[in-house]
């Protein structure tokens, strides 16, 4: 079989599990919106502004991220700078990339660090403006919570709660950022509050750790899902890959964002192709599109050049995204026909 060609991959109508609100935030938006507020930016020259909030190449320091997305999240200014940033964000993944099924996720906590607004008001708006473009659209999407390791425990507990506060709407619940300084086992007795209040659980694990981290994650929070992952394929028992297939958790593979977080060496390396192989459910994301200048396209295509991987494996890793959704079963199975599948589960 001839790789896909670049039609092919625009018009494969495709599902995403993994994208970050405050990642999908172009230098045009910010600009606007920060004219409109009179925010202060390093620069006010579109093609300046567009080289410090774009990750093009693998990046240099931790510092050289921290600052692209400080620069991103000062916009998330107002409730209607937040909608107009989501409105946006869904009208280019609808139509520049043919998302049909998106999973969207966001920390409260560092996206409204420094700003006046309410949580409760900000998910509201967020929730609504969501609902409003599934209304307009052949589209179905969700909303995931994350607590900021880094933050802390208190914003952690804070964040859990206001899931609890909101289950119905909220869809799942992630733990992200600084994995090897706050390990699983902080967060045992907050995974299970969830779980047993029906929130499923995504981690980011394997990202920066080894696969050791995999494994306590595992086993210490029962995760429906893997943020990353890449690290699990290090494990020389095998038992780690082992336990992710027996128990049908879900890998959001970000290949991209892997290689310019040095999370693997290459692409050519990256373990996608040997997930799918193995059986392990995997699907492909974009994580922070805009600041890693990506999109789901190319994320497909990187998969075919780099990795080998045909359309028939591209089909696979879309049907696996639609049968790891948190989405409720009704949504789900309208999202699997939307993108020509049918969920196994």
């Amino acid at each position: 079989m001839s790789p896909p060609s670049r039609p092919d991959i625009q018009s494969l109508p495709k599902a995403e599990l993994h994208r970050h609100i405050e990642g999908c935030v172009r230098a045009p938006t910010i600009l606007r919106i920060a004219k409109k507020h009179k925010l202060p930016l390093p620069t006010f020259d579109e093609a300046e502004l567009d080289k410090l909030v774009r990750l093009r190449a693998p990046m240099k320091s931790l510092e050289e991220v921290l600052r692209m997305f400080s620069i991103a999240q000062s916009v998330f200014v107002s409730l209607e700078a937040i909608e107009e940033l989501v409105w946006e964000l869904l009208e280019r993944a609808y139509s520049e990339e043919n998302i049909r099924l998106l999973e969207l996720r966001y920390s409260p906590d560092f996206m409204l660090k420094g700003k006046n607004l309410d949580w409760q008001e900000a998910f509201d708006r967020i929730h609504s403006t969501l609902e409003r473009f599934e209304k307009t659209h052949a589209f179905c999407g969700g909303l995931i919570l994350i607590a900021s390791r880094s933050f802390g425990m208190e914003s952690a507990q804070k964040t859990a709660e206001f899931a609890l506060r909101n289950k119905g709407r909220v869809i799942g619940f992630d733990l992200a950022d600084s994995e090897s300084a706050y390990p699983p086992s902080l967060y045992a007795g907050l995974a299970a509050r969830l779980r047993e209040a029906g929130i499923p659980l995504t981690v980011h694990s394997g990202e920066e750790a080894g696969w050791e981290s995999v494994l306590q994650t595992l086993e210490l929070l029962k995760p429906r899902r893997i943020g990353h992952g890449v690290r699990a394929v290090e494990d020389p028992s095998g038992r780690t890959l082992g336990r992710i297939k027996a128990e049908g958790v879900t890998i959001e593979t970000n290949p991209w964002s892997n290689y310019l977080t040095h999370s693997v060496p290459s692409l050519e390396t990256h373990p996608l192709p040997k997930f799918l192989k193995l059986g392990v459910r995997a699907s492909i994301g974009a994580d922070d599109p805009d600041l890693l200048d990506t999109d789901l396209n190319k994320e497909y295509g990187l998969a075919v050049d780099r990795m080998g991987l045909t359309m028939d494996d591209l089909r696979l890793a879309n049907r696996c995204a639609v049968e790891g959704s948190f989405l409720p079963e009704d949504k789900r199975q309208e999202a699997a026909k939307l993108i020509g599948e049918k969920p196994e589960i």
